[in-house]
């Protein structure tokens, strides 16, 4: 079986910095892949390269096996159209309404829009009164299914999640994550989610992927991971301060 998202020996430097050097990983169809590591270690830039946000030094990056690193214009702009995308900060329009939101990338006419926003809302756990609402009439955790529910008005086969829960209390964090899982196993969507956040690890991941000094050093499946014998994962998943990773500025 093809893989939906390969990377192979990726590379990116800005300026003296190396902050992918080498990185080579893949996320089968359906499969949900969620990338660890710590502030600065390049997992944003992994997305932003898959999308064509940023362009790469060296490597390989295939989408349904397809050579898309390099692509411009039309060609990029079709590309961007297989993914959907979860932003950290939700990053939704405060001026628009929440069904033009969630149908902003939707062809049709506005009652076509509005009744797939709705749709898409009950898809997330919202009703119908929420379609004319405006983003700062929301709670932190309604936005954010609010933007869940743009991610996947389109159908894209990809979607992105960055730092899902980031902002969120634990109990709205835990309703998001099972709400992610659920919509990933119901739609059949292949996912990608970088995250610091363990319990969103445990909850959205089928593999773990770590990257760490620009390289995936360790890979698997949920199952392996709180087994797992590599000391850079087990320091990262335990929050232990005593390791290989270090903190600059901090004395261990």
């Amino acid at each position: 079986m093809t893989a939906r998202i390969e990377l192979n020996g990726v590379k990116k430097r800005f300026g003296s910095r190396q902050v992918l050097d080498g990185l080579s990983v893949s996320v089968m169809p359906g499969e949900s892949l969620v990338i660890i590591g710590g502030s600065g270690t390049g997992k944003s830039v992994t997305l932003k390269c898959i999308l064509g946000l940023i362009p790469i030094d060296a490597g390989s990056i295939r989408v349904d096996g397809e050579e898309v690193a390099g692509l411009k214009g039309a060609a990029l702009d079709a590309h961007r159209t297989r993914f959907g995308m979860l932003f950290q900060g939700g990053a939704l329009f405060d001026s628009l309404p929440v069904w033009r939101n969630i149908s902003f990338a939707l062809a049709g006419s506005a009652a076509d829009r509005k009744a797939a926003a709705i749709d898409n809302l009950a898809r997330v756990g919202l009703g119908p009164e929420v379609a004319d609402l405006k983003p700062a009439e929301l709670s932190g955790g309604m936005q954010k299914r609010v933007a869940l529910a743009r991610a996947i008005a389109a159908r894209p086969p990809i979607i992105f999640f960055d730092e899902p829960t980031a902002g969120l209390d634990p109990i709205t964090a835990a309703v998001i994550n099972k709400l992610i899982r659920t919509l990933v196993t119901d739609l059949k969507i292949t996912a990608l989610t970088i995250t610091h956040d363990m319990a969103s690890v445990r909850l959205i991941a089928d593999r773990v992927a770590m990257l760490h000094a620009g390289k995936i050093i360790w890979n698997g499946p949920l199952a392996s991971l709180d087994g797992c014998d590599n000391a850079h994962v087990r320091q990262f998943i335990t929050g232990s301060t005593e390791g290989p990773i270090t903190m600059p500025g901090i004395r261990q």
